[in-house]
């Protein structure tokens, strides 16, 4: 596999690698301010069982230059930490910019191969495209949250561009399942639910933890 959003945060986080002129970028998912451990009952009673994404178009840049670009999409899932360590360059950079899901383009295209490959569990038909976001688990009853969708009006692929003081930049989930649960603790398909959760997912990077 090519290597490749409750108190829940990511951690983006560039890392010196021991390979001459190239770094890491590691996508560390945290539970509680801490790496998340799969199947771990925490504190609120929250169990994650599954938590896999795609991310994709990946741009560092330094104030407004592109400096580096990294235009495929990748399929992280927390139980496979190899999977979270994306290859880049050792360049200097203060901004992130990268996509969550699948474009529509790339939807249109049907089943593709190696990340995008349907066996991965990660597509659904050509009609509802690709799952962008799967999150599993249960608090006091099971939740399952698999959100995708790449036609209007419900296009759940969303965009993200932050600033990085200490290359690093972290996701809370937490306030995106705390809303989430008070209207649904099921998501399925694309739908209006879908798009509410994209929403809240898209808004919840900061590069202070």
């Amino acid at each position: 596999m090519m290597i490749r959003c409750f108190v829940t945060l990511f951690a983006i986080s560039l890392i010196n690698s021991n390979i001459s002129g190239q770094s890491y970028i590691k996508i560390e998912p945290t539970y509680e301010s801490k790496p998340l451990i799969l199947d771990s009952t925490y504190s609120d009673q929250t169990r994650i069982t599954s938590l896999r994404f795609y991310i994709g178009n990946i741009k560092l840049m330094k104030d407004t230059q592109i400096v580096f670009e990294h235009p495929s999409y990748q399929l992280m899932d927390a139980k496979f930490t190899e999977t979270l360590k994306i290859t880049v360059p050792k360049v200097s950079f203060n901004k992130i910019a990268f996509s969550i899901g699948i474009d529509s383009l790339t939807n249109n295209q049907g089943a593709l191969t190696d990340d995008l490959d349907p066996q991965n569990g990660m597509y659904w038909t050509w009609q509802s495209g690709y799952i962008n976001f799967k999150l599993e688990g249960e608090k006091v009853q099971p939740f399952t949250f698999h959100i995708g969708g790449y036609l209007k009006p419900f296009n759940a692929h969303r965009s993200i561009i932050s600033t990085l003081s200490r290359n690093t930049i972290y996701l809370s989930i937490d306030s995106i399942m705390r809303k989430t649960l008070t209207f649904s603790s099921k998501i399925m398909s694309p739908s209006k639910d879908a798009m509410r959760f994209a929403n809240l997912l898209s808004t919840s990077f900061s590069s202070e933890l």
